[in-house]
Formats: structure tokens, sequence, C-alpha cells
């Protein structure tokens, strides 16, 4: 089956997708803008530089979008999913702490 990319995208992005994630407008420039603005700020202050982003920071956003998504339809599996492997992901690009003092107990 020959089926457009763009055209698929668009019928997924305004159906399926938008009944799971709600509209693109809130999800993006609500939802996720939000978290990320909050995200970003916290992890590099206020006058962070986009150059100072990193593999971390990517897949800790990505799984803010997952969180965002699962706000407007929290028995999305595939979100859930997602947010553990984005989880693994974090764990690997982990930022090296050059003394941890208190190391917590693994679970």
């Amino acid at each position: 089956m020959d089926v457009d990319i763009l055209d698929e995208a668009k019928r997924l992005v305004t159906g399926k997708r938008a009944k799971s994630y709600g509209s693109i407008e809130k999800n993006f420039n609500i939802d996720i803008a939000t978290l990320w603005e909050t995200w970003l700020t916290a992890r590099h202050g206020e006058n962070m530089k986009v150059s100072s982003l990193d593999g971390f920071d990517v897949a800790m956003m990505m799984v803010m979008v997952k969180v965002a998504r699962l706000a407007q339809n929290p028995s999305h599996i595939d979100s859930i999913v997602d947010i553990a492997g984005y989880a693994h992901i974090l764990g690997v690009l982990r930022p090296e702490v050059e003394h941890e003092e208190n190391p917590k107990e693994e679970v």
C-alpha cells in the first residue's frame, strides 16, 4: 500500500492521536512547553544556552512529552512503555557525579 507520508501523518495527528493526546496546540504549546521550560530552567538556570542541552536533557524532555500525553489519556499503554524506555536511556546517559556524599541504596 502506497501511502503519502504527509497525508498519513495528518490523519494520525488530527484523528487518533488528537483523541489520545488532546489538541496539538495545547499539547505542544502548553503541556510540553511548560514542562520543558520548567526542566530547562531548573537544570541550566535562567540564562540557559541551547548549546548546553545534552542527551540526558533530550531523554528527560521526551519523558515529559509522554507525561503530558498521559495527562490527556492515562490508559495509553504505549506512552507508559515509552517512559520505561526513556528511563533506561536516562540511566545510560546520566551525568557522572564527582563525589557523591550520601549515595542512595539501590532498589
